[in-house]
């Protein structure tokens, strides 16, 4: 069952838990910079779409995120 690291609230699939981290969870870093692999982008908005699709992609964004 994955569980959002930064809130602790689970869910039934990856999908819901995406949708939570896009759109609900206030626990994301508002900084421009990415606290996993220091990249910087223009605005809050695009680190954070960053952070969530690297999760998906690499395990180093994903363990920062996600545990399931």
């Amino acid at each position: 069952m994955p569980t959002c690291k930064l809130c602790g609230r689970s869910f039934d699939t990856l999908t819901e838990l995406y949708v939570h981290l896009s759109s609900e969870c206030n626990k994301i870093p508002r900084s421009r910079r990415c606290p996993v692999c220091g990249s910087k982008y223009r605005s809050i908005r695009f680190m954070k779409h960053h952070l969530i699709n690297e999760a998906f992609i690499e395990s180093k964004h994903m363990s920062y995120l996600i545990s399931i």
